[in-house]
């Protein structure tokens, strides 16, 4: 128990060093950011849907290439650390949000043809990626970095874990409230039960390959079965629409 209180008290004392609060600005001003695109771009503007995830995209990848930048982060460090875990812990929340997708959700028509083919890869793998990137990965990796990128022992892992998840919930709402439809239906509490799903493998072992493969699964799940979706695919689109 000592071990574990030593752990958790090293972490704290990481957390309010000065350095570490340039994460915490950097977590704040992506939030803030990733809160504007939707609600400028597809409630306000109400732009077409590709045309608003090639903002996103643009914005999304800018954004987290400047703070991995500017902080100095180490990506490769993260990656290579348990990636195993992640990856099984991957699979195991991909078969989850797969399956709540075909077997919860209603099938609606999707486009055909080329169109199709380019939905499954702009919507579905391109936009589930970019959106774990945004929800998950980043979160963590801001976690990690607010330990001084020290997770060994129970107790050091255990305050990642629990940082992690405050930040994954935290953004993941923020995203998801700049949507019109979902605020206007049935708010933000199954993009947050879904996200925190898909980012357990991040939280449980601080590597975000997992949480990346079972966001793609999901979207591109949903693009196939459930085209019409408003919580799984914001903006809710319809077939007659594109």
């Amino acid at each position: 128990m000592a071990v574990n209180q030593a752990g958790l008290s090293s972490g704290f004392r990481g957390i309010t060093h000065t350095a570490a609060m340039m994460h915490v600005a950097w977590f704040a001003g992506i939030s803030a950011v990733s809160f504007l695109i939707p609600q400028v771009f597809s409630s306000t503007l109400d732009l077409h849907h590709d045309l608003y995830y090639l903002i996103y995209f643009a914005t999304v990848l800018g954004s987290l290439a400047m703070y991995v930048t500017t902080c100095h982060i180490d990506l490769m460090e993260q990656l290579r650390a348990r990636w195993r875990l992640s990856i099984g812990l991957g699979v195991l929340a991909g078969a989850f949000v797969v399956w709540s997708v075909l077997g919860r959700l209603d099938s609606t028509p999707h486009p055909t043809g080329a169109y199709f083919v380019f939905e499954l890869i702009w919507r579905g793998a391109l936009y589930g990626m970019i959106d774990a990137l945004l929800l998950s990965a980043f979160p963590g990796v801001v976690a990690f970095n607010l330990m001084q990128r020290n997770v060994a022992g129970l107790g050091r892992r255990t305050l990642y874990g629990g940082l992690t998840l405050v930040l994954v919930l935290f953004i993941t709402g923020v995203y998801h409230a700049g949507f019109e439809d979902l605020r206007n239906q049935e708010g933000v509490t199954n993009p947050e039960i879904g996200n925190t799903i898909i980012s357990i493998p991040v939280i449980l072992s601080a590597n975000p390959i997992g949480s990346v493969a079972a966001h793609t699964s999901m979207h591109l799940a949903a693009v196939t079965h459930s085209y019409e979706n408003e919580d799984r695919l914001p903006p809710q689109v319809f077939v007659d629409q594109d």
